[in-house]
């Protein structure tokens, strides 16, 4: 038998975002130093100081998410109430306008990082007709000061490893008491991100993908060369915001996760007590030693430390201020109601 090896496919990827400026550069830059040929940004706010930024980048396609544009994409015709349905369908709009081979949907927060080539795997899977899956690995702060937004190690979730039906409460056995809050040993989705080939009957979910016109989920193949970094809250006033965010969506619109409204629940009493925010972060968000060798022996810690400062220098040629200050203070700049009266 003669096997061909064909040559590494193309890809991009498409985000919706309403992030601070150096949130954004940093996700653009990073894909497009580390392989992506488009990038496709649908900026929530049309106003979005950050436009000018993009605009001047090279394979970096910005929409400004206005009335007309929601006209165009929604079948509604108006802005959808919810940023799930936002994303969905930029990323479909993308999808139908790329030139790329394959399309990823990510949100800002969240990095491909590659141990080989995304693209020759993309190739050799596009025989498979199916979506080619990321899993996700989740940012945990270490105990004591955070000197950038990036510091910290990964902590990967269970999905794929856990026995049910056994009897047994894996998740309670593995994190105790944080288990409620925990989606598969994740704060924020265990679901992961997928990537679609162009030009084939594929929609771009959120997490996954589906066939045709119907629901149908799309096959998968988990990825051996790439997985997903998720920065859950790239400050602790971030992780507060997003979900005081949950909190504002009127329950017709948005199913909020189990994990997440348990992370809610607890949130809102320790919002009460003097000091409890700060508590009730590092006990979820933190990860001290005797955790870490728990995760480790699970096999469920990622210990590569992420740095995007090299990429971006050479991509941008400069490299955007990551200190916490920083960030929180644009934060508190774009959404000062959201972020009203959060430490």
């Amino acid at each position: 038998m003669t096997i061909d090896i064909p040559p590494p496919a193309s890809w991009g990827i498409a985000m919706t975002a309403h992030e601070p400026t150096q949130l954004l550069l940093a996700n653009v830059g990073w894909h497009l130093g580390t392989g992506a040929s488009e990038v496709h940004v649908y900026l929530d706010d049309p106003q979005d100081p950050a436009a000018p930024l993009l605009d001047g980048l090279e394979r970096v396609h910005v929409t400004r998410c206005d009335g007309a544009h929601w006209r165009q994409v929604a079948p509604s015709g108006r802005r959808p109430p919810t940023h799930r349905r936002r994303q969905g369908l930029n990323a479909n709009h993308a999808l139908g306008r790329c030139k790329v081979d394959w399309l990823v949907h990510l949100d800002a927060d969240e990095f491909l990082v590659q141990d080989r080539p995304l693209g020759e795997e993309m190739a050799a899977v596009r025989a498979l007709d199916c979506e080619l899956y990321f899993p996700v690995a989740e940012r945990m702060y270490l105990p004591g000061p955070q000197t950038t937004i990036w510091d910290g190690v990964f902590r990967t979730c269970t999905r794929a490893l856990i026995r049910r039906g056994d009897g047994i409460d894996t998740q309670r056995v593995i994190y105790g008491d944080q288990a409620d809050c925990l989606d598969f040993g994740v704060l924020g989705h265990s679901a992961g991100k997928c990537a679609v080939p162009r030009g084939a009957d594929f929609r771009l979910g959120i997490h996954w993908a589906f066939r045709g016109e119907g629901r149908q989920r799309a096959e998968r193949f988990r990825s051996t060369a790439a997985r997903l970094l998720h920065f859950d809250g790239l400050t602790p006033l971030q992780w507060w915001a997003k979900l005081r965010r949950y909190t504002e969506y009127d329950p017709a619109d948005f199913n909020i996760a189990a994990q997440r409204q348990a992370q809610i629940d607890r949130a809102a009493k320790a919002g009460a007590i003097p000091g409890g925010r700060e508590a009730l972060h590092a006990e979820l968000k933190e990860i001290g030693p005797a955790a870490q060798a728990r995760l480790r022996a699970f096999g469920l810690l990622y210990e590569v430390p992420f740095d995007p400062a090299p990429v971006l220098s050479r991509v941008l040629g400069q490299v955007p201020d990551f200190s916490v200050e920083a960030f929180d203070a644009e934060l508190r700049r774009r959404l000062p109601e959201r972020t009203a009266g959060l430490p």
